[in-house]
Parts: structure tokens; C-alpha cells; sequence
């Protein structure tokens, strides 16, 4: 048998294994097709990240656009005080200067141990969380550094994919060849999410601590250099047992990173964490927030297309803060004075006469109910409303200045139903003078005096002259207001017997200031001149100033130059007193409302006890009005009013007569008239004229036997009174919750939001933008 011959050995050596020249081949082909494959990864991240170099471009502005403050609503205080921050981020940018070296210190610890070292992208952190990860069974660990986070949150799109990871990594390379350490770690600290709406260190500071940067203790700025990790859950608001482990991890790394020594460990760790009293969310409310949302209202109306959250634009208003300070004392003062007598919500605003609002409080507590008194509500005035009737009698001629009116009993019989109407409140007999009916607020007189005048001249003249927009019905009863008016409209109205005859329209916003320091919008006083003569004028100022140091408002005769009118709705459910002084005017208002947010408004009102305006809301105008006007220097001017003829004029009744035939003159239409004094059986045989107005009868106003009541403020397209037959064209509306800081229909996460009423087609459709987590 023959063996296989044995190959010859070469050289002395035996030849390889047939597994070793197979091993070498796999070996040589694996090694090239590795580094075949590595130039292709490369060549392709080259490629790729060239391909992001245009996104680099877009940093600059990018980080100008975290510099940018935000829209801030500012006081007429000089310096201006900022009432309101308006951005969709609270963010407060700081320059690398401002930031103290603990807080950088803790950032570099919390974050990235090695960002001084690296390029952007920390190998070693990648591969310790990838071991940290496997061992846990999850995902415990991230490997990216502050410069990838600064990439994902400015330039990528956040998306957990690989793609976006290697965008990150790749886009850090690139940052870090083009930025500084300093100018990335400003960035980073200027950009990342604190939690609790901040944005950036500085913002951070004020919502936990309610400090500034350079006040910060080591334990403070670990636990803020933590925050970013788990910011909606973990933040010392949510959860302060996780937010203490995660500052005290940080300062043990600070530790042995060598920032800190040994006794600055332990007196950190040790220290409690006192946190500022947690905030509204993002609410951005500083000050006087029922002015604010007045003003953000109104700008949203002017500048429907402008998106003011994005930041940069100073908004100068008109409010002082020690007025507004002053005005908010003397509500809650006066409610907890009176609260007892069911006073449990109230209203105040104060103005100069130009109409520049000072001071505006809608309502005691925002927090709870953002309906703003002033500016929404709507409530029957009382007796505050009778100067208007007075004043179109004097315009009109019906009276004058030294009249007497009669206090005779005033009964009126409907014709269609033989319904009567008894107005209550004198009607002993007799005359009075207008200035002892106004100063001591008799209501016949007032009722006699509407009825000569007749409804309807009353409300066009308080619609023309005095500037009221609310829906006021042609019915007797207005003479003792019947019809609801805003305070806001209350305040327009009386400054023309401020101004000697002139109506101030009522604003807030001075100018409007964009982020180029621009004047996008200015405003000036809106007056209307000369609506009232000088004669009434002046006899109305006399008058008003009766009520104040001889009749039913003496409680405000300690304010310098005070002249205004009491006013108190039936079963005492509102109290108003509307005054002013020589620089001011003032509108006080309180009730008996009980909040029912299931109501729009969201309020029951019910009736207090024995609550008079000439009592409750004299005094509180007295309250709010003596710092202010030492705030502004007014002083008493010693001017002596004029006084008017009084007394009861033996008895007899005040009639006007024409002068044409010699009956009863009707007012608008017989052209030449007088004033009369007759007995009552004469005033009772006088018939109207039958000259210019053929027996004309009294307008069917078919009022109930007493002043209606108001149980709510009407919606906007208004309500009549009780059975006065005043027919309204039916208006379709629609009821939203709407955010009171955007004015878009609320988000759960919207924090101060409130129940509005808009025409259809009128109310916004669109959620809320601003408050999405």
C-alpha cells in the first residue's frame, strides 16, 4: 500500500495548515472590508455633516432670539415698574459675565464632567452610559453632552431617532469649532427648561428661590443644575424629595470633581430647601391683573395679527403702582369691615381728567374669579345715576339752577292695564330745590323732574352727552337708575362735571414700544369739549359738592375738593359712590355676590344688610383716595361753591308751563316755557298742552310697582327691566372659557381662565397656544 506523499519542505520549514492560510484570508478580507467600511462611514459623515453646516448658520440667530425679553406690560412710575411679563416662555436672558462661577460649576457636574475637554462629542460618557444602561436593564444613563443638547434643543427636532442622535453628535462638532466653551455654556444656560415655566438659569432663580443669580447658595445652584433632567417631574414644586436626592448627587460630584471642599459638602447638603411661595403657573401677573387683562383685551383688539409673546415689545400704560397699591388696601379693608352686613365683593377705579386710569381693582380676589367689576360688569347704579336726570333738565331748560321740584306723591296708572307705579322716597308734599333733592337724594323729586324731561330725553341725553354705551330703557324708573351701566362708563360719565363740562374717555395704554425701541402706537386724552353749558355745569359741581359736606355722602368730606353721589339699589343689592376732586375721579361699588362658576357672569348676587353707598362706598373712596392724592400733591384748593336756593317753597308744587297756552309744557316740544308754583289742586286741574302736543299722554312705559331689581349683571346684548315692554331684536351669542392672559379658548393647562360671552361668529376658535403643558 503507498502513502500519500509528503509535501517538501521549503527553506528548512514545514508548510501551513490548510485552517491557517483559510484563517489568513478571512482574517485580511474581514480587516479590508472593515476599513472599506470605515472610509464609507467617513466619507459619509463628512458628507453629512457638511450637509449641516447651513443649519450652524441659523445659531446666531437663534440664540438673539433667547436674548430677546420678553413683552412686559410697564407702570407710568418713573422708573416703570413691570406689571406683567408677556412671553410663551418665562425666559430671562444673562451674559457669561452675570453668571456666578457655583452655577457653572454645578451645570459642568449635573451635566457634562468633561465639556471643558471634549469636542463636542464625550466617548467616554457614551460607552460608561451604555454599561450603565445594560446593567440596569434600562435606560438610566445619557452619554450626550452640553453642546448636544444645546444642538437638539436649537437646530434638531427633538425625535428619539438614530438619525437625530447622529444630527446631534455631528451638529456638536461642528458648534464647538465655531463657538467658545463659554459662549456654548451660555447658551445652554440661557436655553434649557427649568420646570415651573422657566426658561434659563436667571428666570429659574426667581420661580424656585425668588432670587437673582448672585445670590444663590451652592445647595441652590445644584439643585437647579439637576432641574433640566426631569423638568415637570422632578422639580422641588412637584416632587421635593427627588429634587433633593438629585442636588445632593450633583454635590457629592462637585465634591470629588474637587469645585467644592469637604465642609462646603456637608453644609449643602444639609441646608433646607426653602422655596418661594409656588406661583400661578407661567402666569406672568405681577401687578394690579385686573388692569392687565383690560389692557391685554384691548390689545388684542388693535393688533388682532401681532403675536406680542414672542417677545420684545414694551407696553407703557397709564397705572401707578402705589395708586393701584392704595386702591386694593381700601377694598379689602372695606370688605372685611363690612363683611358682617354681607359685603363680600367690591370694585374701585381710579382716574385723572384726562382719563389716564391710575387704578383699577375688578374685583377682591383675581385668583378666584378673573370677571373684571369695572369693565364687564354690569349693575343698576340707584341714585347714583340721578345727576344725569338733572343735568338734561338743566340743558334742556325743563329746570333751573334755583328751581324748586315737587315732592309731591308721584303715581302713575298704566292706561292698557291700570297697573300702578308708587316710587318710594319722598313724596311728603310740597317743593324742594334741586339742590336739597340731589344732596339728600329724594327720589320723587327725581321721578317728577324724569317725567317732565320724559325717558327718552334722559337716555339719549346719557348716551350723547355722558358717553353710556350699556342698554338703558326709555322707563320712568331711570330716574332712580334702573337700567345697569358699568362702573367703567359710571367714571366717563361723572368726569364731565370734573371738567367742567368736557367727557374724558377712560384708557390705559400710553404707547406701544417695539424690540427696535420703535413707537409702534401712541395715545393721547380722547375729550369731548363743551357737551355741557357752563351754567349747568357749574350749578351740577355745587350740587355734587352739597352731597358731600351737607347730605348723604358727608363720609367722604375728609378728601380735599370732594364732590360726588351716593347711590343704593333696591333690598340694598348694590351700593355705589361715584365722586371726584379737582385732579381725580373715583367709582366705588360693592355687593353681596356670591362666586357660582357654573354662572356667567360668575356671581349670585344677593342683598346685604342695611348697606348704604353714602356709608360703605363714601368711605371706601375716602380710603383710596387720601394717599393717592398726596401721592399726586392735591391739596384744598378753599374754593366756596356757589349755594342754590332750598327750603319748601310754602307747599306748593314746581309745574312747567308753556308759554304758548298756558297748560302743562311738554318738554322737547313747546318751545317757550316757565316755572311755576301752583297748589296741588291747581297742578292736579293743569291739563298738558293741547297747543303743540294735542293731549298727548305720557309715553307707555308700564314700569312695575317698584324700581326693578337687578338679580345679574344682563349679558351684552342686554335685558330690559321687569315687565317694562321695551322689545330688544334677539342676539345670537356663544359662551367659551377663554385664557384670560391670550384671550384663545382655554387648555387644561391654562392657569387663570374665565366664562365670556361673544356675538356668534365673534368668539375665538382657536386653543390656546401659550400654555401647553
Amino acid at each position: 500500500m503507498r502513502l500519500p506523499k509528503r509535501k517538501a519542505v521549503r527553506n528548512g520549514r514545514k508548510p501551513s495548515p490548510r485552517w491557517w492560510k483559510w484563517a489568513k484570508r478571512i482574517l485580511i478580507g474581514g480587516l479590508s472590508l472593515f476599513l472599506a467600511a470605515a472610509i464609507a462611514v467617513g466619507v459619509f459623515l463628512v458628507v453629512f455633516t457638511n450637509g449641516l453646516e447651513g443649519r450652524i448658520a441659523e445659531l446666531p440667530k437663534l440664540v438673539a432670539e433667547l436674548r430677546k425679553e420678553p413683552t412686559q406690560i410697564l407702570s407710568a412710575d418713573d422708573p416703570p415698574v413691570v406689571l406683567y411679563t408677556m412671553a410663551t416662555e418665562h425666559r430671562e436672558p444673562v451674559s457669561w459675565p452675570e453668571i456666578p462661577k457655583v452655577v457653572k460649576d454645578a451645570t459642568i457636574c449635573a451635566e457634562d464632567t468633561r465639556f471643558m475637554n471634549h469636542s463636542g462629542v464625550d466617548g467616554r460618557a457614551i460607552l460608561r452610559a451604555l454599561w450603565a444602561n445594560l446593567r440596569a436593564g434600562s435606560v438610566k444613563q445619557g452619554g450626550s453632552t452640553i453642546t448636544q443638547q444645546v444642538a437638539k434643543r436649537l437646530l434638531t427636532s427633538g425625535e428619539r431617532t438614530w438619525r437625530r442622535k447622529l444630527e446631534d453628535a455631528c451638529l456638536a462638532v461642528l458648534i464647538e469649532r465655531k463657538y467658545t466653551k463659554e459662549q456654548i455654556l451660555t447658551i445652554y444656560l440661557n436655553q434649557i427648561f427649568y420646570g415651573a415655566g422657566a426658561y434659563g438659569i436667571k428666570a429659574a432663580a426667581q420661580e424656585y428661590f425668588g432670587k437673582p443669580l448672585d445670590k444663590l447658595t451652592i445647595a441652590e445652584a445644584a439643585l437647579l443644575a439637576r432641574c433640566p433632567r426631569r423638568p415637570n417631574d422632578e422639580n422641588p414644586f412637584v416632587d421635593p424629595k427627588a429634587a433633593q436626592e438629585n442636588r445632593d448627587d450633583v454635590l457629592r460630584i462637585m465634591r470629588e470633581e474637587g469645585y467644592i471642599t469637604e465642609d462646603q459638602f456637608r453644609q449643602a447638603v444639609a441646608e433646607p430647601i426653602k422655596l418661594r411661595p409656588k406661583p400661578v403657573q407661567n402666569s406672568g401677573f405681577r401687578y394690579a391683573p385686573y388692569f392687565v387683562t383690560y389692557v391685554l383685551e384691548q390689545m388684542r383688539r388693535e393688533f388682532p395679527d401681532e403675536d406680542f409673546a414672542r417677545g420684545g415689545y414694551k407696553i407703557y400704560t397709564t397705572l401707578r403702582v402705589d395708586a393701584q397699591a392704595s386702591a386694593e388696601r381700601a377694598l379689602r379693608e372695606t370688605i372685611k369691615r363690612y363683611r358682617s352686613r354681607k359685603v363680600t365683593e367690591g370694585a374701585l377705579m381710579v382716574m385723572d381728567l384726562q382719563g389716564r386710569i391710575i387704578a383699577m381693582v375688578g374685583g377682591l380676589d383675581f385668583k378666584r374669579s378673573q370677571y373684571n367689576v369695572i369693565t364687564q360688569g354690569r349693575r343698576q347704579p340707584g341714585s347714583a345715576f340721578k345727576p344725569f336726570v338733572y343735568s338734561a333738565a338743566l340743558e334742556m331748560g325743563t329746570i333751573s339752577p334755583d328751581s324748586y321740584v315737587s315732592n309731591e306723591p308721584f303715581v302713575w296708572k298704566d292706561p292698557s292695564t291700570g297697573r300702578v307705579w308708587k316710587p318710594k322716597g319722598g313724596g311728603h308734599g310740597g317743593s324742594v330745590s334741586v339742590m336739597t333733592a340731589i344732596s339728600r337724594s329724594i327720589n320723587v323729586p327725581a321721578v317728577w323732574v324724569c317725567s317732565e324731561v320724559t325717558p327718552q330725553a334722559v337716555v339719549r341725553f346719557a348716551n350723547d352727552q355722558f358717553g353710556f354705551k350699556s342698554k338703558l330703557y326709555p322707563v320712568l324708573p331711570i330716574a332712580l337708575g334702573s337700567s345697569s351701566v358699568k362702573p367703567i362708563e359710571m367714571a366717563e360719565a361723572y368726569s364731565v362735571f370734573a371738567n367742567q363740562g368736557s367727557r374724558a374717555t377712560p384708557f390705559g395704554i400710553k404707547r406701544v414700544v417695539d424690540n427696535q425701541g420703535a413707537v409702534v402706537r401712541e395715545y393721547s386724552p380722547v375729550v369731548a369739549t363743551n357737551i355741557l353749558s357752563a351754567s349747568t355745569s357749574e350749578a351740577m359741581d355745587s350740587f355734587l359738592r352739597a352731597v358731600v359736606t351737607r347730605g348723604t355722602g358727608t363720609a367722604a368730606s375728609d378728601i380735599a375738593n370732594a364732590r360726588g353721589k351716593t347711590g343704593t339699589t333696591n333690598d340694598f343689592k348694590d351700593a355705589w359712590f361715584c365722586g371726584y376732586t379737582d385732579e381725580l375721579v373715583c367709582v366705588t361699588w360693592v355687593s353681596n355676590a356670591t362666586y357660582d362658576p357654573k354662572r356667567t357672569p360668575p356671581y349670585r348676587y344677593g342683598s346685604m344688610d342695611g348697606v348704604f353707598g353714602g356709608e360703605v362706598c363714601a368711605r371706601m373712596f375716602s380710603a383710596a383716595m387720601k394717599p393717592i392724592q398726596k401721592l399726586i400733591g392735591e391739596t384744598d384748593n378753599g374754593r366756596k361753591f356757589r349755594s342754590f336756593a332750598g327750603g319748601s317753597n310754602d307747599g306748593k308744587v314746581a309745574v312747567l308751563i308753556c308759554e304758548d297756552s298756558g297748560e302743562r309744557a311738554i318738554p322737547g316740544k313747546c318751545p317757550h316755557t316757565k316755572m311755576e308754583y301752583l297748589s296741588k289742586d291747581e297742578a292736579a286741574q293743569l291739563g298738558r298742552c293741547s297747543f303743540h302736543g294735542a293731549g298727548e299722554q305720557p309715553p307707555d312705559t308700564n314700569v312695575p310697582d317698584n324700581p326693578p331689581t337687578d338679580e345679574a349683571p344682563p349679558p351684552d346684548n342686554g335685558t330690559p327691566p321687569p315687565n317694562s315692554h321695551v322689545e330688544t331684536a334677539p342676539v345670537a351669542s356663544v359662551t367659551v372659557e377663554i385664557c384670560v392672559e391670550t384671550g384663545m379658548l382655554a387648555s387644561p393647562y391654562c392657569p387663570v381662565k374665565r366664562v365670556a360671552t361673544f356675538p356668534k361668529g365673534k368668539e375665538p376658535t382657536s386653543i390656546c397656544t401659550k400654555h401647553r403643558t
